[in-house]
């Protein structure tokens, strides 16, 4: 939702952490800051990235300008190096003719995935009217889109009362999960059939992320208040008649109070049909699929050397399994950010996230972004800075 409590989440990523030894070795990674075409209102990339099979990166920027109220869809050429704006939201639904009056679309949140159809989904939503405590759904809700490759011609799928803020792919569906009450919609790409299911998410809370394995099954989390600010947390897995398989418990989940809590924020594929991912409060967990049977959910411990830290972006070295991550430091002067390094065996290190030339981050930014790699495997962490969007290329050492 609201930026407040997007910076809320990093601020209290600080707070929630024990002291450690800063690591003064050389910087883990080289880092370039990618110049992004500006438009009015250009505001913040919320994780919200993909790459297709050329290895070009995608990218969704949000607005913050009442006015045009609404997002645009980017793509990166790390060829060409250049970056290309294609389309925003509000225009297509214009061109469309579905454009209710005032209608706005101001961010698209979700990562952008490639289908076995050649083609891009990703969906797009509005904060306007919502009550952060879960009581009253966005005014314009959301909407599923499909971006026909190689024409860049926008297709509309679907329109939600929800805002949607995530979509995964399994199988031949586009998953989408809308805000409140965890709805989870699954699109039919073979017959665009559109069913939907509420997982059940208490309050205003809402994970910024899920993710479904490629038997078509998608993992959702469920929260439960308990009589507390903070409430109950499990790893729901569904198949895909959205028939519930299991329940899984998450004990490390919440970061802060039951609506602040950002649930999964970072995901990755785990090279053997699974997924990692990590929750808000920084707490790492592995989803192996079984033949016949529910899904093992394994939890791996801290992503973070010293405990709990919001990382909120994650990639995996497909040759040695290391997981990299992108976390906020503490108390770090000007080491603002650190680049993780997740041995296999679980051994992590942590060093100060350069910024381009710079090993001085500037102040202002939050970071964010899973998944997107381009042909040479260089991972790509999206964010804002001073209210303007930021991407870097990020090559590991």
């Amino acid at each position: 939702m609201r930026a407040r409590v997007f910076w809320a989440a990093a601020i209290a990523a600080t707070l929630m952490v024990t002291p450690y030894a800063w690591l003064d070795s050389p910087a883990p990674a080289r880092v370039r800051v990618i110049a992004l075409p500006d438009f009015w209102g250009a505001n913040a990339i919320w994780g919200a990235t993909g790459n297709d099979r050329r290895g070009h990166i995608w990218l969704g920027i949000t607005s913050n300008d009442e006015k045009s109220a609404s997002a645009h869809l980017f793509e990166f050429d790390p060829t060409a190096d250049a970056v290309v704006d294609r389309g925003n939201v509000v225009t297509e639904l214009e061109r469309l003719r579905l454009r209710r009056p005032g209608e706005r679309q101001m961010k698209i949140h979700s990562r952008i995935v490639e289908m076995p159809d050649g083609h891009l989904y990703f969906s797009s939503m509005d904060e306007s009217g919502e009550n952060p405590d879960g009581s009253t759904l966005p005014t314009w809700g959301g909407h599923l889109w499909r971006l026909r490759l190689p024409g860049f011609t926008w297709e509309h799928l679907a329109k939600t009362p929800e805002a949607l803020i995530a979509v995964a792919r399994g199988g031949p569906f586009v998953y989408a999960l809308g805000y409140f009450n965890h709805v989870l919609y699954q699109f039919d790409t073979r017959t665009r059939a559109i069913r939907s299911v509420a997982v059940g998410s208490a309050g205003g809370h809402v994970s910024r992320n899920f993710f479904a394995d490629d038997r078509g099954h998608v993992y959702v989390p469920r929260v439960k208040r308990d009589g507390s600010d903070k409430g109950t947390a499990s790893l729901v897995e569904l198949d895909p008649q959205l028939k519930e398989v299991s329940n899984h418990p998450l004990p490390e989940y919440f970061e802060r109070g039951l609506d602040e809590s950002h649930g999964i924020v970072a995901i990755h594929p785990d090279g053997s049909g699974g997924w990692f991912f990590t929750t808000g409060k920084g707490r790492l967990y592995q989803v192996e699929p079984v033949p016949g049977k529910p899904s093992r959910v394994l939890d791996r411990g801290w992503f973070h050397p010293s405990g709990t830290r919001y990382v909120a972006s994650m990639f995996r070295d497909e040759t040695g399994g290391r997981l990299f991550g992108v976390a906020p430091a503490l108390n770090g002067g000007n080491r603002r950010f650190e680049w993780i390094a997740r041995e296999t065996d679980g051994r992590a290190t942590a060093a100060p996230l350069p910024y381009g030339d710079s090993a001085e981050f500037p102040h202002g930014a939050l970071l964010y972004g899973s998944i997107a790699k381009d042909r040479s495997g260089r991972v790509y962490v999206v964010g804002t800075m001073k209210y303007k969007p930021v991407l870097l290329l990020i090559t590991p050492k």
